[in-house]
């Protein structure tokens, strides 16, 4: 069986989602080049005043910095189901496209995949996944083969660019959500003064508070959607000693409780 949640630093990963009823997010930020496919139900996702729709058995690509709205809808007879699956830049960057496929600018839906990028992002997903039989160095080949296929679609992620101070925030505290932040710490690893990255932030429209508590709200938000953990536990992993705080936090991010995501259906840890 899967691992509903995997992930290969300097590789990729990859996570099943499982969500009870129809939830809305907004303005959640894509760190990584990802493809998802939609197992059951189907997503909505807007962006740039377009909405496009993924039915089950489709799949959308998303480049890396893109922010979104996305709905999903569960199917009438069962929840939403997704995998998703994303690639460190490394791997990007190592893989040189052919100049006819196009850069995904937006989100790109791909619709019913072709049976050699369907069966690519299988095994991709299966070298993420399978840790004791996959060596690391098999699994990045693997996913190399997955953006060939892309490209043979007439697909590409686009090269990674210079990454602006709440990009490079969001991927520093991404690795240790529960880590307890402080702006001197993040300053150091940034190497900036206070000052400069105080203003710098507000030259992107944003906060220290605001860059962490969004990483944080999100990365529990996939924990709820693609582990058995209780939500206290996932609480602690987001950063949180109080479960009830962090239910308020996760309420007033995404505007329904932590609970909603998982319904009515009993979550065991492991």
């Amino acid at each position: 069986m899967r691992h509903l949640l995997a992930a290969r630093p300097g590789i990729g990963a990859t996570g099943h989602i499982t969500q009870a009823g129809r939830l809305g997010y907004t303005s959640i930020t894509n760190d990584l080049p990802l493809i998802i496919m939609v197992r059951r139900g189907h997503k909505l996702i807007q962006s740039s005043g377009t909405t496009i729709r993924i039915d089950e058995g489709e799949a959308v690509a998303i480049a890396a910095g893109q922010a979104i709205d996305f709905e999903n809808v569960a199917a009438e007879d069962g929840d939403y189901e997704a995998r998703w699956l994303v690639f460190d830049p490394s791997v990007v960057a190592g893989f040189p496209p052919p100049a006819a496929a196009l850069p995904i600018a937006a989100p790109q839906r791909l619709g019913r995949m072709p049976p050699g990028l369907l069966k690519a992002y299988e095994q991709a997903v299966e070298a993420l996944t399978d840790e004791d039989e996959v060596p690391d160095l098999v699994a990045r080949h693997k996913l190399g083969e997955l953006l060939a296929w892309l490209a043979s679609a007439g697909w590409r992620f686009p090269p990674a660019v210079q990454e602006s101070y709440t990009a490079r925030i969001r991927r520093l505290v991404g690795a240790r959500p529960h880590g307890v932040w402080s702006g001197a710490e993040i300053c150091a690893h940034l190497a900036v003064s206070e000052a400069t990255l105080r203003r710098r932030l507000s030259e992107e429209g944003t906060s220290l508070r605001a860059v962490l508590t969004d990483v944080r709200m999100t990365h529990a938000m996939q924990l709820l959607q693609c582990s058995r953990l209780p939500v206290s536990e996932i609480a602690a992993r987001a950063g949180f000693e109080s479960q009830s705080r962090f239910a308020i936090r996760f309420r007033h991010r995404f505007g329904f409780p932590p609970s909603a995501i998982r319904g009515h259906r009993r979550v065991q840890p492991g």
